[in-house]
């Protein structure tokens, strides 16, 4: 059997496209996709790190160099560059990270094709990025929490660093990425579904609190 890699079509109806992964000893279609994945990634990330650049500009070790602003301008490109490289490898440390944390609950699906499930999932986290760089360009800093969640609310009611980072992880999209989890895992794997809800949803939730001290020590190194 062969099983047709389709990304949005797997994202929005996995009963459709996903009924044969499971058994399906070849997959078609993939190397294309997961190039144009890594296309998308490089160039996202590129824009994000160009963004990025005007805050580490602003460090104090940046500063005492006295920059030109020509220089200032040739640093940011640079930055870019090497964050649009740095987008060719990080969809290989997400998926291959995940693929890895729930390959050890779910052997049933396998390693391999919990990979390409991944890669799927991906797309999500890129649709994010995606979504939030206009207001990240607008406001010239990558602390602009999503106005697709509820870490502005959060941030109006406290300034408590970890509380403001672990709402800002709590989006539209993180809950969408959850859903259509726990959707291709149904279609993939033979455990109960109840099993599936445990794990996926805790799963997240850790992921969610170790990104949340991520960017909090992220956010506190660079505000000094």
């Amino acid at each position: 059997m062969e099983h047709h890699v389709h990304v949005w079509r797997g994202l929005f109806k996995p009963e459709d496209t996903l009924h044969n992964l499971r058994e399906s000893q070849s997959i078609h279609g993939y190397r294309l996709r997961l190039l144009i994945l890594l296309f998308c990634s490089s160039i996202i990330f590129g824009l994000v790190f160009y963004i990025c650049a005007a805050e580490w500009l602003q460090m104090p070790e940046v500063v005492k160099l006295k920059l030109t602003a020509e220089q200032e301008f040739s640093a940011a490109i640079l930055i870019g560059i090497g964050g649009a490289i740095v987008g060719l490898i990080i969809p290989f440390l997400i998926i291959g990270s995940m693929t890895l944390s729930f390959w050890g609950f779910f052997r049933d699906i396998g390693y391999r094709k919990l990979f390409i499930l991944h890669t799927y999932l991906f797309v999500i986290i890129l649709v994010a990025i995606a979504a939030h760089i206009p207001y990240m360009w607008a406001f010239g800093s990558t602390e602009i929490l999503s106005p697709f969640g509820i870490g502005p609310w959060v941030k109006a009611v406290t300034n408590n660093v970890f509380l403001t980072t672990l709402a800002g992880w709590i989006t539209l999209f993180s809950l969408w990425h959850l859903y259509t989890t726990v959707k291709l895992l149904m279609e993939t794997s033979l455990k109960p579904k109840r099993y599936i809800y445990t794990v996926a949803i805790g799963l997240h939730v850790t992921f969610i609190l170790i990104l949340a001290v991520i960017n909090m020590m992220y956010h506190l190194q660079l505000n000094g």
